[in-house]
């Protein structure tokens, strides 16, 4: 078989031109390079077709470019006048325009226009006196905005915050400053004001919270009953506030808008080997930005494995906090997922890898991490929505630190303060990385606001004698104060009623009060006489009647109107007289609870060193006030025992402690709190009893109830709210009853009639919510769609009855 490429020796005219040139060895390099190809003709029609859709792209940019003119029309809509405003925070921006309501308020008196008063000033004489008469004015105001009673000017400090105030508003509005000869001027002319006023020299003091202070604060927030919260949840936030605080130094208000997009936790290999080490990257962005957005600092925060003290870490609590939420994001729908510690401790960093990420689910990423917790028909909802207030977080660290028996205020940024002074006393931290942790401009504005006080051992510098870093330390701090003797309240305030101009309120608000009911009383008797006389006739104006009775009718409207109107204007009087006496009893309370206190602080160390010296015993009564009272909710009582442990001996019974703490977090965000208890008073001795012996003092809690008497009682209080006719009326709560979150003692409370328990039910349970709440009750199990459903089901099935009109019961 011949192949079909062979050639015939004998006759060559059978091989075409087109096969010759193709596989001929003899072709030339023209004809080569100019025979057609079915790969030059796809190479060209490709090389076309890009260039033609090159020419498209490169129309269609050119189509979407604008010219110039488009961008400066769109110019045009700027408002200049409003770019320096936008500089402010918002709480800067309170001050200015609590510092212009002032002064327009100032020139108001003057009869003159405040913009035009600003482009009158000068850099004139008349000036400085203009300046001197408006700083004069200001120390004698009594009342701000709205007409509120204010505190006044007290120090220097304040006046000259104010003209601070006041000239940032100047510049604002003509675009320059005063001349630094008027500022001169200006500074001995607050000076003089000072002094005519009596201002005091110091400004309000600075307390350093060192994490010392912080450990003990944190104690007292975790184990207190004086001061109680809606939920446990609040106790967590603040104490992970507190942490993540002292750790990081960062602003109150920046920590405050932490989101938990901010936050990334990891599991990183540790270099010597062993478990991975959890870690907690924090990176808050909203920090204070006058001068433009600041750079966000990224925090890592190790855990610490044979931690001394969990009060102190903020692994404990935030990872409660997360699990308790649920914020750990999973994909496997049937398999495990992790959603509790135990499962977080046995994970691994892959061989290979130097982290193991754990991820948070994309929904809550934008949420707040200090956030409220809202009270429901159905339990507490943990609200990621709603932010924590700063006015929040400064009553409770002042109410903390009372309890804690601080001499100094506790506020937020003693947390800041102390966290810079460690930063600049540690030698692995510069100068310049200070700056950035504290997002400062330089050192000098450390040096300026943040170094308070001198806390090093001068004595043992200047005499070459070691120093003493621990007790300086301690004696520098906010823990050397510490007295939980101090009355921070008062214990009998029934002597604020004796107090003459409280007596004279008290009894402006009786004659009001009268005034008001007696004429409440006339308008009632009209109304009543105007519906006996014509009834249903009122409503019906094109009802046939006499011209005589039409104006005997018109007549009576016109009076009960007008007795209406007497009425509203007496009952307002009447409720400005009680705002009046109420504000007067806290004015009066707070002044007693400060002469309290600075005569404690006078004579309360006398007195103790004297009884010292008689050899009287004194120690007691500070033990007996450092005694914790009151009711607490099993959860909170294993938080306690869970957080205030030991370390464990070995690694895993360290780990087995974390877990255990991390599952008390979790189970105490949901316990509802009781009312706060009220310190011990500790009875006076008399000299005879000082030898005699303490008596032996009562267990402080009593043995727990077995548990089946417990679940008989509550069969019986179940029992019991479960009416089995019309007229049966019980006097526990059937929804109190059925939340398992509160205390035993709320649960089964029992009220004095049905009447209190209608009270009860309608304050706390119908009120506070929405026309279209949803709950379920925990009795029956019934589903509730709206409020009316909630009254029917609690009159139908528990006996609870609320007569009060829909107004009343939010229904409107």
């Amino acid at each position: 078989m011949t192949s079909r490429l062979s050639i015939p020796s004998g006759d060559e005219s059978d091989i075409s031109p087109g096969h010759s040139e193709i596989f001929s060895d003899h072709a030339s390099d023209t004809d080569s390079s100019t025979a057609p190809s079915v790969f030059d003709s796809s190479s060209e029609s490709e090389s076309e077709s890009e260039v033609e859709s090159e020419d498209d792209l490169a129309s269609e940019d050119e189509e979407e470019q604008l010219p110039p003119e488009y961008y400066l029309h769109e110019a045009e809509s700027l408002d200049v006048s409003q770019l320096r405003q936008k500089r402010y925070s918002p709480k800067t921006q309170e001050r200015l325009d609590e510092a212009q309501h002032f002064w327009d308020e100032f020139c108001k008196g003057t009869k003159r226009d405040p913009v035009e008063c600003l482009s009158w000033l000068s850099d004139s004489e008349e000036t400085v006196r203009f300046l001197k008469a408006l700083f004069s004015w200001r120390c004698d105001q009594r009342r701000g905005k709205d007409g509120r009673r204010t505190a006044g000017v007290k120090t220097k400090s304040t006046l000259d915050a104010f003209w601070k105030w006041w000239h940032l508003i100047y510049k604002a509005e003509i675009g320059h400053s005063l001349s630094k000869d008027v500022h001169v001027k200006i500074r001995d002319v607050l000076a003089i004001v000072a002094t005519e006023k009596r201002l005091s020299l110091k400004g309000r003091p600075k307390a350093t919270m060192y994490v010392e202070d912080v450990a003990e604060f944190a104690r007292v927030i975790l184990s207190t009953t004086e001061m109680t919260f809606p939920c446990g949840w609040y106790r967590i936030q603040l104490l992970l506030f507190c942490q993540l605080a002292a750790i990081t130094g960062s602003r109150p208000g920046a920590l405050l808008k932490l989101r938990f997009q901010d936050l990334k936790l990891t599991l990183v290999r540790d270099p010597n080997g062993g478990r991975p080490r959890l870690f907690i990257y924090l990176r808050p962005e909203f920090t204070k930005s006058f001068l433009g957005e600041k750079e966000s600092n990224t925090f890592p925060i190790p855990e610490i494995i044979f931690d001394p003290t969990l009060v102190l870490s903020p692994h404990v609590f935030l990872l409660g906090i997360l699990f308790r939420i649920g914020a750990f994001k999973s994909i496997s729908k049937d398999g495990p997922v992790m959603d509790c510690p135990e499962k977080l401790y046995r994970l691994r960093v892959l061989h290979g890898l130097g982290e193991q990420e754990l991820k948070l689910k994309d929904e809550i990423l934008d949420q707040n991490v200090f956030c409220q917790a809202l009270r429901e028909p159905d339990g507490i909802r943990i609200a990621l929505e709603e932010r924590l207030t700063r006015g929040w977080l400064s009553y409770r660290m002042k109410r903390g630190g009372e309890i804690t028996g601080f001499a100094e205020v506790a506020k937020p940024y003693c947390l800041r303060y102390g966290a810079a002074k460690a930063f600049n006393d540690s030698p692995d931290v510069s100068n310049e990385l200070q700056n950035v942790m504290l997002q400062h401009a330089s050192i000098d504005t450390f040096v300026r606001h943040y170094s308070v006080g001198i806390h090093v051992d001068a004595q043992a510098i200047v005499r070459g004698l070691p120093a003493q870093k621990q007790l300086m330390r301690f004696a520098c701090s906010m823990s050397r104060s510490i007295d939980p003797r101090r009355p921070y309240r008062l214990e009998d305030s029934s002597c604020i009623n004796d107090i003459p101009r409280v007596r004279t309120l008290e009894e402006r608000k009786q004659v009001r009060k009268q005034d008001r009911d007696a004429k409440k009383r006339t308008y009632e008797n009209a109304q009543a006489a105007l519906q006996r006389d014509f009834g249903d006739n009122l409503s019906r104006r094109n009802f046939p009647q006499s011209r005589t009775i039409r104006k005997r009718r018109k007549a009576q409207e016109k009076r009960v109107k007008k007795l209406w109107q007497k009425f509203d204007n007496a009952d307002e009087q009447y409720d400005r007289s009680v705002k009046q006496l109420r504000n007067e009893k806290g004015r009066q309370r707070n002044r007693l609870i400060r002469e309290n206190l600075e005569r404690y602080k006078n004579e309360q160390p006398v007195i103790d060193s004297e009884r010292q010296l008689s050899g009287k015993v004194v120690d007691e009564e500070v033990l007996v006030a450092l005694e914790r009272t009151g009711y607490m909710t099993p959860q909170h009582m294993t938080l306690i025992d869970t957080v205030l442990t030991m370390p464990g001996t070995t690694i895993e019974k360290e780990y087995e402690r974390r877990i255990a703490a991390i599952n008390a977090v979790i189970a105490v965000c949901d316990a509802e709190e009781g009312a706060p208890s009220r310190r011990r008073v500790t009875q006076k001795r008399s000299a005879d009893d000082v030898d005699m012996p303490p008596a032996v003092p009562l267990p402080k809690r009593q043995s727990p109830t077995p548990s089946d008497k417990r679940d008989d009682t509550f069969s019986k209080a179940i029992a019991s709210v479960c009416v089995k006719s019309p007229t049966e009326r019980p006097t526990i709560c059937f929804i109190c009853l059925g939340s398992p979150s509160l205390p035993q003692s709320d649960r089964l409370w029992m009220y004095k009639n049905s009447g209190s328990l209608s009270r009860h039910f309608v304050n706390k349970h119908i009120k506070p919510f929405p026309n279209d709440m949803r709950c379920e009750c925990s009795i029956c199990g019934e589903k509730l769609e709206s409020k009316s459903a909630l009254l029917n089901h609690a009159e139908r099935v528990h006996g609870t009855v609320s007569r009060s009109s829909k107004t009343a019961l939010g229904l409107t």
